[in-house]
C-alpha cells in the first residue's frame, strides 16, 4: 500500500530546513510505529519527500518551506496498517514534528493522510528518491562504496541487493533468470545523510526481469539499499 501524508508549517515564520533532513523523517516514523520501530532490523517499507516547487536551496539548507508531501510505501499489511493508524493517533494528537531540532521555529503539523493508487508494475519506473546500490566494501569515499549505472559492475551489485533484501523481508529466495536495467534518463547525485555523502542516482529507467514478483518488490519496498532512510522510491510508468 502507497500512502500520502502532508504535513503543513505550524508557524506563520519562514522555515529553514537542513538539506540532511532524512533522519528527521526517520525520527518521525519512529513515533507514528513507536514500540514497533527497531533500529537494525531490515525496513519493509521505503519514503520519499517532496518539499515544493517553490523552496530554494542555499548551501546546506532549503528555505521556504510551506508544506511537504511525505509518501510512503509498503508490501506488507501489518506495516501499512500500523503506519495509517500510527499517523492518525498523531493527527488527533495535533502532534508537531520539528524538521530541524537546531531551530525550534521549523515545526510542521500532519495534516492528512491518504491512500494512494498502486498499479501493477511493468518495469518501467521513474525516480521519486534517489536509488542507493552499495558494494560489499566499506570506505568513506562514496564513489569506491556505491554504484551506479555509470559503472560496470552495478547491475551485479544492484542485483545482489535485490536478492538479499528480498530474502530478508520475504523469508525465502527469489527465482531470477533476466536481470536486466536499461538507462533512459540518468543522473548520478551525491546526498548529505547523517553528516556524511551516499551516492545514487534519480531518473527514468526499464528494469528487464522474468520475475514479477521482483517488478512488484521493487515499487512496493523500494529498490537498493537504505529505502528504510528515503532512498530508492519508485514510480511507475506507462
Amino acid at each position: 500500500m502507497r500512502f500520502k501524508v502532508q504535513l503543513v508549517r505550524a508557524s506563520k515564520e519562514d522555515i529553514t530546513i537542513n538539506i540532511d533532513y532524512r533522519r528527521r523523517f526517520i525520527s518521525l516514523l519512529k513515533k507514528i510505529f513507536e514500540k514497533e520501530f527497531h533500529e537494525k532490523s531490515p525496513k519493509p517499507y521505503t519514503f520519499t519527500v517532496y518539499f515544493g516547487k517553490h523552496t530554494n536551496i542555499e548551501e546546506d539548507h532549503i528555505k521556504g518551506v510551506e508544506s511537504i508531501n511525505f509518501r510512503f510505501s509498503t508490501g506488507e499489511p501489518k506495516t501499512a496498517i500500523s503506519f495509517y493508524n500510527g499517523i492518525l493517533k498523531l493527527i488527533k494528537e495535533n502532534y508537531l514534528h520539528n524538521m530541524n531540532t537546531k531551530l525550534g521555529n521549523a515545526q510542521f503539523k500532519i495534516d492528512s493522510v491518504r491512500v494512494e493508487k498502486e498499479y501493477e508494475p511493468n518495469g518501467l519506473f521513474k525516480t521519486l528518491s534517489p536509488v542507493v546500490v552499495e558494494r560489499a566494501v566499506y570506505s568513506k569515499n562514496p564513489k569506491e562504496r556505491y554504484a551506479t549505472p555509470m559503472d560496470k559492475d552495478f547491475e551485479w551489485w544492484l542485483f545482489e541487493n535485490s536478492l538479499k533484501r528480498y530474502r530478508a523481508l520475504v523469508g525465502e529466495d527469489l527465482s531470477v533468470k533476466t536481470f536486466k536495467l536499461e538507462p533512459i534518463e540518468i543522473k548520478e547525485e551525491f546526498v548529505k545523510h547523517y553528516e556524511g555523502y551516499v551516492r545514487g542516482f534519480l531518473g527514468k529507467f526499464k528494469l528487464h526481469t522474468d520475475s514479477k514478483d521482483l517488478l512488484r518488490f521493487v515499487y512496493q519496498y523500494g529498490l537498493g539499499v537504505r529505502t528504510g532512510q528515503g532512498f530508492g522510491y519508485l514510480e511507475t510508468l506507462d
